[in-house]
């Protein structure tokens, strides 16, 4: 039974692995609508979960009848199961599904693999000892509250896909894209937080459950607040948004150019940004007077940027490139460290010679 709930699963990821066989998957990001609509799919989902509605399957699949003392029997016994637990898993399963399009395949198989990994054990566990089964906890409000808090934060998901989309629609190629729908994101998430608190302190009067679940409540709430204002805050780097003009400008008063590939729906991008690009160091290369940090946004439609992108002899993102002041690429990595972005730049600027150096002075 457990190989065919793992059967299940690993054939899932494997039809979504399969759809990395053109260029890049993340491509599809680039087009809003496409991002909308993984952020429908999310939020319906995350109504679901909530308990506004189920998901329901043909009623002939919970007709169906195996026999579950023979290895065929109980392998398709193992599939049944996954197939009717979907109701239950849907949720997840949708935002994992929109996650795992963006990465590898073996990312893909591997966290499917996982998955189904993960639904099998109880099963395998139970078969070898039966008796656990009369330990069974019975579902009831705590549980419920448990979906109900995933659904809000499932919900943050699906607005997140959903603003970033609308945000690819309106952002002008060259200039910042709008980042307030950060805050409807934040305040999904900051109402699981709080509904946690709610339903603990409706439930339980137990000391420790109480202090142990508001605090994770409050820790919820205060970490949405604080995305909140950090994914709309400028920031402390002075960004130049790109443009071959912008670029060719740069080039042409001497500078080094620090190239940032990224999008709103990129992830990754605004990690590796908040935790390598806006250290103390990072930020204090950037504001040197011969160094220009710019930006190419591929949240939306973007025809410069993703020429620029292709002539990096890459596909997808996060991508960081540092060029000297002649325009030659010194550099370049799609996962980074602070000294390896000072490194490149250091690089890039002794790569410009002492003599070129005094003939740009005596301009």
């Amino acid at each position: 039974m457990s190989v065919g709930v793992v059967f299940f699963w690993m054939v899932l990821g494997g039809l979504i692995a399969g759809l990395k066989s053109f260029q890049s998957i993340s491509e599809l990001f680039q087009y809003p609508l496409f991002t909308i609509s993984v952020g429908v799919v999310i939020t319906v989902m995350a109504i679901g979960m909530a308990g506004f509605f189920t998901i329901r399957l043909p009623s002939k699949l919970y007709a169906v009848q195996t026999s579950h003392d023979t290895i065929g029997g109980s392998f398709v016994f193992g599939i049944m199961t996954a197939i009717l637990s979907t109701p239950c898993t849907a949720p997840l399963m949708g935002a994992a599904a929109a996650w795992a399009t963006t990465q590898s395949p073996s990312t893909v198989l591997a966290v499917f693999g996982a998955i189904g990994s993960g639904m099998a054990i109880p099963y395998l566990i139970l078969s070898a000892f039966p008796d656990l089964v009369k330990k069974m906890p019975r579902t009831g409000a705590a549980s419920e509250v448990v979906k109900q808090v995933m659904g809000l934060l499932l919900l943050a998901a699906g607005f997140y896909f959903i603003g970033s989309g609308i945000s690819g629609l309106t952002v002008v190629p060259g200039e910042p894209p709008n980042r307030l729908y950060w805050w409807f994101v934040a305040a999904a998430a900051a109402a699981a937080g709080l509904w946690l608190i709610v339903r603990t302190l409706q439930l339980t009067r137990r000391p420790i459950p109480l202090v142990i679940l508001t605090a994770f409540g409050g820790a919820i709430t205060a970490l949405s607040v604080w995305v909140g204002v950090t994914m709309t805050a400028k920031g402390p780097i002075d960004w130049i948004y790109y443009t071959p003009e912008r670029f060719a400008d740069a080039l042409a008063e001497d500078k080094v150019v620090v190239l940032d590939f990224t999008a709103e729906w990129c992830l990754n991008c605004k990690t590796l940004e908040a935790t390598v690009l806006q250290t103390t160091d990072v930020v204090a290369a950037f504001d040197r007077d011969d160094v220009v940090p710019m930006k190419i946004d591929l949240t939306g439609e973007n025809p410069d940027g993703k020429a620029k992108l292709e002539e990096a002899r890459r596909l997808t993102i996060p991508l960081l490139v540092v060029y000297g002041r002649k325009g030659e690429e010194i550099w370049k990595s799609d996962a980074y460290t602070p000294s390896q972005v000072l490194g490149a730049i250091d690089e890039a600027d002794q790569t410009y010679g002492r003599d070129d150096k005094k003939v740009a002075q005596g301009r």
